[in-house]
């Protein structure tokens, strides 16, 4: 067995690859242990992965949303205070998962005390548009997915591993020697707290949902949407002009409902 990213032996792997990062809510997306080897998974983990999740965006929408890491511990935010413009850290009582914990400095808990505190403000941060992390992150799990679909298939990851036209992307993931920053198109398809009305009737919160898009111009899109954020990166390079003439072709509709019913909103 070879490592799809480096290519390697990875017959002495141990370790599952979690496609979306397990700290951004992803439980059930996994390539089993030796599709992605040890090295190249700790590699994403710290160098890839890591920015992305310390990043003030991401940060704050896992903290807003109670989406822990792989060891189960919930994220902290961070609060500015208005009265001091004090930018205070905030997180979940470890003993009470209903109540926050502020820490202040002096001057924010005098006036705290004093009743002239009324409220604090959290901080969202802006969304990265133009971050390699993130282009990154996107490359490496576009190409993770394709593995997933084609496990069932036979030859379907030589196929992957053997793919010169897939090394650029592969390259890009994991190396980047000749330090690319291949561009993503990033928009908001719904809000981040809506909730989804399944076919049973049950209301569903979705976290992440992801879909490849393929257009006339035989190119090969990587869809993402994260709590409503959708990202779009070209499997083969730093180019999105034939998905922006895709959607304008379908009135701006997300590549993640082609052929589907928009879905029913609560």
């Amino acid at each position: 067995m070879k490592c799809l990213f480096c290519k390697q032996s990875s017959i002495l792997s141990t370790s599952v690859e979690h496609i979306v990062p397990e700290s951004l809510g992803n439980k059930g997306y996994v390539l089993a242990k030796g599709i992605v080897c040890d090295q190249c998974n700790n590699y994403f983990a710290i160098k890839i992965e890591k920015p992305v999740l310390e990043n003030e965006f991401f940060n704050s929408l896992r903290f807003r949303n109670s989406i822990p890491n792989k060891k189960n511990k919930h994220p902290k935010g961070s609060v500015i205070i208005p009265q001091t413009n004090f930018v205070a850290e905030i997180s979940v009582d470890k003993d009470d998962d209903e109540s926050l914990h502020v820490v202040l400095n002096d001057e924010s808990f005098a006036l705290m005390l004093e009743g002239n505190i009324k409220e604090i403000h959290l901080l969202a941060g802006e969304f990265p548009k133009n971050d390699p992390n993130v282009s990154r992150l996107m490359a490496k799990m576009g190409l993770e997915m394709m593995a997933h679909r084609l496990m069932g298939h036979a030859e379907g990851l030589g196929y992957l591993i053997d793919e010169v036209q897939l090394d650029p992307i592969r390259e890009y993931a994991r190396y980047n020697h000749k330090r690319e920053n291949w561009v993503y198109h990033s928009r908001k398809i719904y809000e981040e707290n809506e909730q989804f009305i399944q076919e049973n009737g049950a209301v569903l919160d979705k976290v992440f949902e992801c879909d490849f898009l393929s257009t006339k111009f035989n190119e090969m899109y990587f869809v993402l949407a994260y709590k409503g954020i959708e990202l779009v990166l070209n499997m083969a390079g730093s180019s999105l002009e034939g998905y922006i003439k895709w959607l304008e072709e379908n009135n701006n509709l997300s590549p993640l409902y082609i052929g589907k019913n928009a879905p029913n909103k609560k």
